[in-house]
């Protein structure tokens, strides 16, 4: 369900901020949204191989990116006057 729960989430972030989708080409934004669509989706046409890759190299790579990935996303908030809490 994780995975649903991430291609999610990039999703919304590919849709609502494009710039800083692009600003990030190290995260496989559109692979991350494929995932999810393939396992909400694909019934059982999913391949278990690909999703245990993920999860054992792709997966742990991307949490290594996270605390980047997010003071980038609140330093472009403090910056941006429409995105002030």
């Amino acid at each position: 369900m994780s995975l649903i729960v991430i291609g999610e989430a990039a999703t919304k972030i590919m849709g609502g901020n494009v710039e800083f989708t692009q600003s990030h080409p190290e995260v496989p934004w559109r692979s991350m949204r494929g995932m999810r669509n393939r396992i909400a989706h694909g019934y059982f046409d999913i391949d278990l191989e690909v999703v245990w890759e993920t999860t054992q190299q792709w997966l742990p790579e991307l949490l290594k990116q996270l605390p980047a990935l997010r003071q980038d996303a609140e330093s472009e908030g403090r910056d941006d006057p429409g995105m002030a809490s």
